[in-house]
């Protein structure tokens, strides 16, 4: 890994800017997307409290389940599940699955093995009545269940107000991720999980535990499509360059800023396709060893950044109470939805690590 970068939490200026909010009851700040939705939507609130509870007037819903669906009917081990689709290319909800009971046959894993290397991403609906300790047997059915980050060696120790409690009893690698009134958060910027790890993890796997009753989706983006959708000149000036990706205010440890370094074009061990492995969320600039122009690299960056997102490239997934989301991080982007505040939101989180520690380094190596 490359080496971390020090800084004074203190002194931050994130950190700082979110402890005074809070002391003294100021809305979210409208530098933040969260900030800036709450403000457009109760415009002239003084408070934090004042503004929370015009939101929560405004968002007075009932719940109630209609519509059509549009699905293919598929029968694994005895089971009928129902495959919806979110978009052409990526992203599909199964339906009529329980995680808790259903994956004791390896012919379930292998199918939704193989379905979540073709859709990137695979939803499930319902499965509340799941332990974090059935959550945890799940995940290991697909590869070794990393800890909060994925591989040890980098454990977050960073005292920030946007951090959930960072232990569940019983199962330590779960991550708690919570926004609520006085805790605003949402990483609400396009990202792969830890890639400033040396070695990020291969997979997460989401559950929401309590959803807003509007907004705080999470949205997916095809990192196949985004390379593909670079110009052609743009591919081959990229294909061989390497990046820097620095994490968060959250990821610190001991008071640095971990940092990584891996390829722009990563090839998927599994598929052997390509993808963009860059994202804004965590990469600012690429290695200093390319002696790239400040100029030529920022516009570099800027196409890049374009593709991050694309309505064809991207699903949109709906929480409710008790479901999952699963998603490669070799293969998509992912985002929250900063849009609901004040409402509380409690997701828990698992990494998986491949199981085949050779392939966990991202690496580039296209077929001839």
């Amino acid at each position: 890994m490359a080496q971390s970068k020090a800084v004074n939490l203190d002194e931050h200026p994130g950190y700082v800017d979110l402890t005074r909010r809070a002391r003294e009851n100021k809305p979210p700040s409208t530098a933040t997307p969260l900030g800036a939705v709450a403000g457009s939507r109760a415009p002239g609130s003084k408070t934090r409290a004042a503004m929370a509870d015009e939101l929560r007037a405004e968002d007075d819903l009932v719940s109630a389940s209609f519509g059509t669906i549009h699905f293919k009917p598929v029968t694994v081990a005895g089971v009928e599940l129902k495959l919806e689709p979110l978009q052409p290319s990526i992203g599909t909800v199964v339906h009529g699955i329980d995680l808790a009971r259903d994956l004791a046959e390896p012919e379930m894993v292998s199918f939704l093995r193989g379905l979540w290397l073709e859709r990137r991403v695979i939803m499930f609906r319902n499965q509340n009545h799941l332990t974090p300790r059935q959550q945890f047997e799940f995940a290991s059915h697909f590869g070794e269940v990393g800890v909060q980050y994925g591989e040890r060696g980098h454990e977050p120790n960073s005292r920030s107000e946007t951090r959930g409690p960072a232990v569940i009893e019983g199962v330590p690698e779960m991550l708690v991720l919570i926004s609520d009134e006085k805790v605003p958060a949402a990483a609400s910027g396009w990202h792969a999980d830890a890639t400033w790890q040396k070695r990020p993890p291969m997979a997460s796997v989401l559950m929401c535990r309590e959803a807003p009753p509007v907004g705080g989706d999470t949205c997916f983006c095809d990192c196949y499509s985004m390379w593909q959708g670079l110009s052609e000149a743009t591919r081959e000036r990229v294909q061989h360059l390497t990046a820097i990706h620095e994490g968060g205010l959250v990821h610190q440890m001991d008071g640095k800023t971990p940092v990584s370094q891996h390829p722009v074009a990563r090839t998927h061990p599994e598929t052997g396709k390509t993808t963009l492995y860059v994202q804004q969320g965590f990469v600012k600039r690429f290695a200093p060893e390319h002696g790239i122009p400040e100029d030529e690299e920022r516009a570099l960056l800027a196409e890049m950044k374009r593709q991050e997102g694309r309505l064809e490239y991207t699903c949109r997934f709906r929480w409710e109470p008790g479901s999952i989301a699963m998603w490669d991080n070799r293969a998509v982007l992912h985002s929250a939805s900063a849009d609901f505040w004040p409402h509380r939101r409690r997701m828990e989180r698992l990494t998986i690590l491949d199981h085949d520690v050779s392939r966990r380094t991202p690496y580039y190596a296209p077929s001839s």
